[in-house]
């Protein structure tokens, strides 16, 4: 799920859906153990995560099943880390 223009869309294999919700109200309704906030657009599903690459300047690299490379922001690093147990 991300923001884009003022818009959220949802992606899912089925194809990119664009939510009437805002992304803090999709966050509110998506199961915690499942999905995580990486940045202040973005929240992606756990189960799709394909490898996570940190780097020297404290961010998190983010590959995705489907190839799609995200970036996690330092200030979600940390519960990032608390979700998956690291």
């Amino acid at each position: 799920v991300y923001a884009a223009g003022g818009k959220v869309f949802a992606v899912t294999p089925a194809g990119e859906f664009q939510l009437r919700l805002r992304l803090y109200e999709a966050e509110a309704r998506l199961d915690k153990t499942v999905f995580v906030r990486i940045s202040h657009s973005e929240i992606i599903n756990l189960k799709q995560v394909k490898a996570l690459d940190l780097t020297f300047t404290g961010t998190i690299r983010i590959t995705l099943a489907d190839g799609t490379v995200c970036w996690a922001s330092r200030r979600y690093v940390k519960k990032i880390k608390e979700v998956l147990g690291l």
